[in-house]
């Protein structure tokens, strides 16, 4: 992953993978580009500004989303190495790719959530660090989708904080589907009256 001369990021291919991996893949790093580009240029009263006292900032969902980002790297590699040790290879028949996870990307579909204390954002860090923090804890998790390769990616399964299970695939996709859903509310914060104007 590549930091461009205006600070965008960009993703590397890598090697070749199996189609399903390969299209997971390009998914994520089209969401991470998307969620880059909305916020390029974005000046540290910007990322600041929160459009109620208890509403967040762009800032502190990008920090929400680089701690989340964290958090699925660490149980993608649970599960990678649970299915080393255990030899749990897919059959002829196994099942190697899935639906976006839709309740989680579309807020109209899942409606409010409540997030863990782990991913409680902190308000005001630099907006450069947050930029690089999200690009690398991105990255770290396209990382493991070579390592999906050989592994039965259905039997994998862990239980997610919010109350639902989630395969091997799926940990990896909550990635993107996660950094869409907070797109979104990034562009309606940066939308709402009173966002600071951009540098002149």
């Amino acid at each position: 992953m590549n930091a461009d001369d205006d600070g965008r990021v960009s993703a590397g291919a890598g090697p070749l993978l199996e189609p399903a991996l390969e299209e997971l893949r390009a998914r994520l790093s089209a969401d991470l580009e998307a969620v880059a580009a909305a916020i390029a240029g974005l000046t540290q009263a910007q990322a600041d500004w929160r459009p109620t006292p208890e509403s967040w900032s762009v800032g502190e969902t990008l920090h929400h989303l680089a701690l989340s980002n964290r958090t699925f790297v660490i149980v993608a590699k649970k599960l990678i190495q649970r299915g080393r040790r255990e030899a749990l290879t897919p059959g002829p028949d196994s099942r190697r790719s899935w639906s976006r996870l839709r309740s989680i990307a579309d807020a109209a579909v899942s409606g409010p959530v409540k997030n863990p204390d782990r991913v409680t954002p902190t308000h005001g860090l630099p907006i450069e660090q947050l930029r690089q923090d999200l690009a690398a804890s991105h990255a770290a998790v396209q990382e493991q989708i070579p390592a999906l390769a050989g592994l039965d990616l259905e039997a994998l399964r862990m239980p997610h904080p919010l109350g639902f299970e989630l395969n091997l695939y799926h940990w990896v996709d909550i990635t993107g589907a996660h950094e869409h859903r907070h797109l979104a509310q990034i562009r309606a914060i940066m939308a709402a009256p009173g966002f600071p104007p951009a540098a002149g």
